[in-house]
Protein backbone atom coordinates (compact mmCIF):
# COMPACT_ATOMS: atom_id res chain seq x y z
CA UNK A 1 0.00 0.00 0.00
CA UNK A 2 1.28 3.36 -1.06
CA UNK A 3 0.90 5.33 1.78
CA UNK A 4 2.24 2.60 4.27
CA UNK A 5 5.50 2.66 2.20
CA UNK A 6 5.23 6.75 2.27
CA UNK A 7 5.07 7.02 5.95
CA UNK A 8 7.63 4.27 7.10
CA UNK A 9 9.64 5.95 4.82
CA UNK A 10 9.46 9.01 6.64
CA UNK A 11 9.29 7.63 9.84
CA UNK A 12 12.76 6.14 8.77
CA UNK A 13 13.99 9.72 7.84
CA UNK A 14 12.59 11.70 11.19
CA UNK A 15 14.44 8.80 13.55
CA UNK A 16 17.59 9.00 11.70
CA UNK A 17 17.50 12.90 11.36
CA UNK A 18 16.17 14.02 14.72
CA UNK A 19 16.35 11.31 17.18
CA UNK A 20 13.70 8.96 18.65
CA UNK A 21 13.03 10.80 21.35
CA UNK A 22 12.22 13.98 18.92
CA UNK A 23 10.05 11.47 16.52
CA UNK A 24 6.59 12.54 16.89
CA UNK A 25 3.73 10.95 15.03
CA UNK A 26 2.78 14.55 13.89
CA UNK A 27 6.56 15.15 12.54
CA UNK A 28 6.34 11.53 10.89
CA UNK A 29 3.39 12.74 9.33
CA UNK A 30 4.79 15.92 8.56
CA UNK A 31 7.41 14.30 6.81
CA UNK A 32 4.87 11.92 4.86
CA UNK A 33 3.05 14.96 3.76
CA UNK A 34 0.03 13.46 5.40
CA UNK A 35 -2.19 14.31 8.77
CA UNK A 36 -1.92 12.37 11.69
CA UNK A 37 -4.76 10.95 11.63
CA UNK A 38 -4.05 9.75 8.06
CA UNK A 39 -0.84 7.93 10.16
CA UNK A 40 -3.14 6.71 12.92
CA UNK A 41 -5.26 5.09 10.37
CA UNK A 42 -2.24 2.51 9.59
CA UNK A 43 0.15 2.83 12.91
CA UNK A 44 -1.05 3.61 16.49
CA UNK A 45 2.28 4.97 17.45
CA UNK A 46 5.52 5.63 16.50
CA UNK A 47 6.24 2.50 18.40
CA UNK A 48 4.36 0.78 16.05
CA UNK A 49 6.28 2.34 12.91
CA UNK A 50 9.50 1.30 14.26
CA UNK A 51 8.06 -2.17 14.92
CA UNK A 52 7.25 -2.54 11.36
CA UNK A 53 10.21 -1.15 9.93
CA UNK A 54 12.40 -3.91 11.90
CA UNK A 55 9.68 -6.53 10.61
CA UNK A 56 10.86 -5.32 7.44
CA UNK A 57 14.43 -5.43 7.85
CA UNK A 58 14.09 -8.99 9.27
CA UNK A 59 11.97 -10.48 6.54
CA UNK A 60 14.57 -9.57 4.32
CA UNK A 61 17.36 -10.73 6.17
CA UNK A 62 15.71 -14.02 6.28
CA UNK A 63 15.27 -14.08 2.41
CA UNK A 64 19.18 -13.23 2.50
CA UNK A 65 20.47 -15.69 4.61
CA UNK A 66 18.37 -18.30 3.01
CA UNK A 67 18.97 -17.30 -0.70
CA UNK A 68 23.28 -17.17 0.05
CA UNK A 69 23.07 -20.64 2.26
CA UNK A 70 20.80 -22.37 -0.18
CA UNK A 71 23.29 -25.48 -2.15
CA UNK A 72 26.09 -23.93 0.44
CA UNK A 73 28.48 -26.83 0.39
CA UNK A 74 31.61 -27.62 3.22
CA UNK A 75 33.44 -26.16 0.67
CA UNK A 76 31.89 -22.85 0.07
CA UNK A 77 30.42 -22.83 3.54
CA UNK A 78 33.77 -20.14 5.19
CA UNK A 79 33.07 -18.12 2.07
CA UNK A 80 28.99 -17.98 2.50
CA UNK A 81 29.50 -16.88 6.35
CA UNK A 82 31.82 -14.27 5.86
CA UNK A 83 29.83 -12.98 3.37
CA UNK A 84 26.69 -12.53 5.58
CA UNK A 85 28.61 -11.72 8.77
CA UNK A 86 29.61 -8.79 6.69
CA UNK A 87 26.32 -7.95 5.53
CA UNK A 88 24.77 -8.35 9.19
CA UNK A 89 27.22 -5.47 10.12
CA UNK A 90 27.11 -2.99 7.35
CA UNK A 91 23.59 -3.70 8.11
CA UNK A 92 22.71 -4.33 4.46
CA UNK A 93 19.68 -2.74 3.28
CA UNK A 94 19.15 -0.59 5.75
CA UNK A 95 20.08 2.66 6.97
CA UNK A 96 23.34 1.98 9.54
CA UNK A 97 22.23 5.14 11.95
CA UNK A 98 18.26 3.68 11.44
CA UNK A 99 19.28 -0.44 12.34
CA UNK A 100 20.74 1.72 15.05
CA UNK A 101 17.90 3.42 16.26
CA UNK A 102 15.32 0.24 15.68
CA UNK A 103 18.08 -2.06 17.88
CA UNK A 104 17.88 0.77 21.11
CA UNK A 105 13.89 1.34 21.04
CA UNK A 106 12.55 -2.38 19.83
CA UNK A 107 15.02 -5.05 20.96
CA UNK A 108 16.38 -3.28 23.57
CA UNK A 109 12.45 -2.12 25.12
CA UNK A 110 9.26 -4.00 25.84
CA UNK A 111 8.29 -3.45 22.27
CA UNK A 112 10.67 -6.86 21.47
CA UNK A 113 8.56 -9.00 22.22
CA UNK A 114 6.36 -7.56 18.61
CA UNK A 115 9.61 -9.27 17.04
CA UNK A 116 9.18 -12.80 18.16
CA UNK A 117 10.07 -15.45 16.10
CA UNK A 118 12.51 -14.22 14.37
CA UNK A 119 15.60 -16.09 15.89
CA UNK A 120 13.39 -19.29 15.37
CA UNK A 121 12.87 -18.62 11.64
CA UNK A 122 16.37 -18.10 11.36
CA UNK A 123 17.75 -21.13 13.66
CA UNK A 124 15.61 -23.15 11.07
CA UNK A 125 17.42 -21.52 7.46
CA UNK A 126 20.92 -21.81 9.44
CA UNK A 127 19.67 -25.79 10.59
CA UNK A 128 19.26 -26.46 7.33
CA UNK A 129 22.08 -24.86 5.66
CA UNK A 130 24.54 -26.99 8.40
CA UNK A 131 22.54 -29.99 7.99
CA UNK A 132 23.27 -29.94 3.84
CA UNK A 133 26.44 -28.81 4.74
CA UNK A 134 27.47 -31.30 7.38
CA UNK A 135 30.22 -34.36 6.31
CA UNK A 136 29.84 -36.47 9.42
CA UNK A 137 31.20 -33.95 12.12
CA UNK A 138 28.58 -35.36 14.06
CA UNK A 139 26.70 -31.78 14.93
CA UNK A 140 23.71 -31.44 16.64
CA UNK A 141 22.27 -29.00 13.86
CA UNK A 142 19.32 -27.59 15.63
CA UNK A 143 21.45 -26.89 19.07
CA UNK A 144 23.89 -25.82 16.67
CA UNK A 145 21.70 -23.12 14.74
CA UNK A 146 20.28 -21.95 18.19
CA UNK A 147 23.92 -21.12 19.23
CA UNK A 148 25.01 -19.94 16.25
CA UNK A 149 22.06 -17.57 15.66
CA UNK A 150 21.51 -16.06 19.53
CA UNK A 151 25.72 -15.56 19.31
CA UNK A 152 26.10 -13.57 16.29
CA UNK A 153 22.91 -11.55 17.08
CA UNK A 154 23.81 -11.03 20.11
CA UNK A 155 27.56 -9.80 19.11
CA UNK A 156 25.93 -7.71 16.46
CA UNK A 157 23.74 -5.69 17.98
CA UNK A 158 25.98 -5.07 20.39
CA UNK A 159 28.63 -3.74 18.10
CA UNK A 160 25.95 -1.92 16.09
CA UNK A 161 24.86 0.43 19.46
CA UNK A 162 27.68 -0.20 21.68
CA UNK A 163 30.80 -0.27 20.40
CA UNK A 164 30.70 0.74 16.41
CA UNK A 165 34.29 1.21 16.31
CA UNK A 166 34.65 -2.14 16.61
CA UNK A 167 32.45 -2.85 13.33
CA UNK A 168 35.95 -3.81 11.11
CA UNK A 169 36.58 -6.15 8.70
CA UNK A 170 38.19 -8.10 11.78
CA UNK A 171 35.36 -8.17 13.46
CA UNK A 172 34.16 -10.19 10.50
CA UNK A 173 37.39 -12.39 10.95
CA UNK A 174 36.85 -13.35 14.16
CA UNK A 175 33.02 -13.95 14.00
CA UNK A 176 33.69 -16.32 10.49
CA UNK A 177 36.57 -18.14 12.46
CA UNK A 178 34.08 -18.61 15.10
CA UNK A 179 31.08 -19.84 13.26
CA UNK A 180 33.39 -21.85 11.26
CA UNK A 181 35.32 -23.38 13.78
CA UNK A 182 32.06 -23.79 15.92
CA UNK A 183 30.51 -25.93 13.30
CA UNK A 184 33.99 -27.48 12.09
CA UNK A 185 33.03 -26.90 8.25
CA UNK A 186 35.84 -25.77 6.38
CA UNK A 187 38.64 -25.80 8.48
CA UNK A 188 41.14 -27.21 6.25
CA UNK A 189 42.93 -24.12 6.89
CA UNK A 190 44.17 -24.27 10.43
CA UNK A 191 43.85 -21.92 12.87
CA UNK A 192 45.22 -19.07 11.34
CA UNK A 193 42.88 -15.92 10.79
CA UNK A 194 41.09 -16.63 7.26
CA UNK A 195 42.58 -14.40 4.50
CA UNK A 196 39.75 -11.41 3.90
CA UNK A 197 37.52 -11.76 1.13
Amino acid sequence: MVMVETLLEAAARVFVKEGYAKATTNRIASAAGVSVGSLYQYFPSKDAIAVELLRRYRERLLTLVARRLEGASRKTFPRIVRELLRDLLQAEGINPALHRVLIEQVLRTSARREMLGFEERLEEVIGRALEASDAGTGLNHELAAFILVRVVVTVVQSVVVDRPKLNTPELVDELTRLVVGYVGLGLESGPTPLARA
